[in-house]
């Protein structure tokens, strides 16, 4: 639930109500990819997680400022045209957002190197189904929690709701047993750090992951504006909360748990990068059916909750391939960082994207009051396809490659 709750404010709250700001689409994407960048760059402070303090003590920490700053948000007004000193209220808000998302990264961040230090490899598949069913099902429910709250609530009420529910779940934390870390000298840490970075990323295995982390392949980056979107597909603002709590809230995280518990069984019984594909090809499916359905509200909670499963197969696969790459040993939480920075990277310009999608779209066709979602979910599905055809691409180099050093060892 904190990263529920974190992440889910971003992805599901924000886009609900600022589409109801009147804020354009394009404007809301920038939003949501700005809020996001944290989890593409949190790669660059991970080394500090390394360092030799327990990943249970920067779990909590890094709880505790987002408990503070999921309250702060909460009594700030996403307002445009008001003003806060020198700044817009909505620039304040969105800074305050994506110092938020930083500190849910960096928790994160500390639950997957406790993850990688303590399950066992042979149980590794299953565990990256359970997160990615907890992070899932925790963002779609934390964002329907949040989507109702702002809109029936006091600001000073969701303050203390967000921030105290934050606290509660970490309590967990305190009973697992963390291999005690080595301590490294500050130079020392940087030098061991850069050494294992780079031997895992100038393996054939470590290039390749990364190009399929950055790959628009499995980003779910519809799940960012899908409350945006919302307004397409019904007129009646009450029709419309409830469409959203329901096909973005509850229902949604649990068809999310269940595609990454799903996920998360058949990755532990075939090769998890092809997993990976074939499940980032069942989500494009999703956004071609939702853009060739009508525009009427079952079929907008029917398609995101097909997404919604896609994505929790595809995150279950990311985790489990992403987790045989690193293996363990020091700065496993920084080469951890560093493929799951550059998969949010990939999630941040396809959202971008997606939001440029439904503009150009409407521009083009003005008239029709289809366009912009068959613009957003149209360049959603074509991105993925693309993706696919390069990581294809990536695998034919590669069987070559290895038929190559076959041949010249013989």
């Amino acid at each position: 639930m904190p990263f529920g709750l974190g992440v889910g404010y971003a992805q599901v709250a924000v886009p609900y109500i600022l589409r109801l700001r009147g804020l354009d689409m394009a404007a809301i994407a920038a939003i949501a990819s700005f809020a996001s960048l944290p989890h593409a760059w949190k790669f660059l402070w991970a080394p500090a997680l390394d360092a030799g303090h327990s990943r249970k003590s920067w779990y909590l920490a890094m709880i505790g400022l987002t408990a503070a700053l999921l309250a702060l948000t909460a009594l700030v007004p996403p307002e445009e045209a008001r003003r806060f000193g020198p700044f817009s209220l909505l620039a304040v808000y969105t800074a305050i957002l994506t110092l938020g998302q930083a500190t849910v990264a960096t928790s994160s961040s500390a639950v997957l190197a406790l993850m990688a230090l303590t399950v066992p490899e042979d149980k590794k598949g299953r565990a990256s189904g359970w997160l990615t069913a907890g992070n899932l099902a925790g963002t779609s429910a934390g964002g329907a929690v949040v989507t109702w709250m702002l809109q029936h609530t006091s600001p000073r009420t969701m303050a203390i709701a967000l921030a105290a529910t934050c606290l509660a779940c970490a309590l967990p934390v305190f009973f697992i047993l963390e291999p005690t870390a080595e301590r490294f000298p500050l130079r020392a840490l940087v030098r061991v750090l850069l050494k294992n970075v780079w031997a895992t990323l100038k393996s054939r295995e470590g290039w390749t992951g990364m190009i399929i982390c950055l790959s628009p392949v499995g980003t779910g980056a519809l799940t960012n504006l899908f409350s945006a979107l919302a307004m397409d597909y019904s007129g009646d603002s009450v029709a419309r909360e409830r469409m959203v709590i329901l096909a973005n809230g509850v229902a949604a995280g649990l068809v999310s748990a269940l595609g990454a518990l799903v996920g998360g069984y058949v990755a532990g019984r075939m090769n998890r990068r092809l997993a990976y594909a074939l499940f980032g090809g069942v989500m494009a499916l999703a956004a071609v059916g939702m853009m060739v359905g009508p525009a009427s509200p079952t079929a907008f909670a029917v398609g995101c909750l097909a997404y919604y499963f896609a994505n929790g197969l595809c995150y279950a696969a990311f985790y489990a391939f992403v987790f045989d790459m690193i293996g363990q040993g020091a700065g496993v939480t920084t080469r951890l960082a560093l493929f799951i920075s550059a998969s949010n990277l990939a999630i941040s310009y396809v959202t971008w994207l997606d939001g440029k999608g439904y503009d150009a779209a409407k521009n083009v066709w003005p008239n029709h009051a289809w366009a912009g979602r068959v613009g957003m979910l149209g360049v959603d599905a074509a991105s993925t396809f693309f993706g696919i055809a390069v990581l294809a691409l990536m695998l034919v180099m590669v069987k070559r490659m290895n038929a190559q050093s076959r041949e010249s060892v013989t």
